[in-house]
């Protein structure tokens, strides 16, 4: 995104330009950003020779304070920001072009491209493909995929001691905590045969696209596991 607080002829964007023609570059850029609450600064300048050398410095005094002023602004404007980073690239035969941007902003454009990008087959498995995964379960099989394999957590479905069929996670350790269970055998058939690859990779994170498919189960696991295309 490109901000009101910046323009072509802000002070900053004018200094870069300027510094380019005067060094004969073909490209100058600026990156920078503000983190921890507004507290620490960073600046950094990319010089590109017409030679393709690149080499790098820092900005001055005071087009270093104009810029931690405009990105404390930006900082201010809002609750829950983040960190605050800052591009500007002026190239020798184009507009420059400028970007302000902000942790809020960056997780949000990357939940939407993930959404964007997820496809997930919307079927639902069907009470056959449900009920062979039943007597994987009753022959004793837990059933795995893993969620985190360095904390060694896997997202399982298993039959407790107590006779009933539990969806949930497993921990290397040997602990399990279900987050459902099913008195049933029936019960718990009817509950997988509605369910599909979208709904499974979404269940634990609706909201949040990135972790959409991450550590869940879906057909081909259950067709391997069974030995059954479906």
């Amino acid at each position: 995104m490109t901000s009101a607080l910046l323009t072509e002829d802000s002070d900053i964007v004018r200094w870069l330009r300027a510094e380019r023609e005067a060094r004969g570059l073909t490209r100058i850029e600026l990156s920078a950003s503000l983190k921890h609450a507004g507290t620490l600064h960073d600046d950094t300048l990319i010089f590109t020779a017409p030679d393709g050398a690149l080499t790098f410095g820092s900005l001055p005094e005071t087009p270093r304070a104009q810029v931690q002023e405009l990105m404390r602004r930006h900082h201010a404007s809002a609750p829950g920001l983040g960190n605050i980073e800052l591009s500007i690239v002026c190239d020798a035969h184009a507009p420059p072009r400028i970007r302000l941007t902000d942790e809020a902003q960056r997780q949000q454009d990357a939940k939407e491209q993930a959404r964007a990008e997820a496809h997930f087959d919307s079927r639902h498995y069907g009470r056959a493909l449900a009920q062979r995964v039943a007597e994987l379960l009753d022959a004793g099989a837990d059933l795995s995929v893993t969620v985190d394999p360095r904390e060694g957590v896997s997202h399982a479905l298993w039959r407790p001691g107590d006779g009933t069929y539990a969806e949930g996670l497993r921990y290397i350790q040997g602990d399990s905590q279900a987050k459902r269970t099913f008195a049933s055998r029936d019960a718990f058939i009817r509950w997988l045969a509605e369910q599909s690859d979208d709904s499974l990779a979404k269940t634990e994170h609706p909201d949040d696209p990135r972790m959409w498919g991450l550590g869940t189960f879906n057909r081909a696991f259950f067709a391997r596991k069974t030995g059954r295309r479906s």
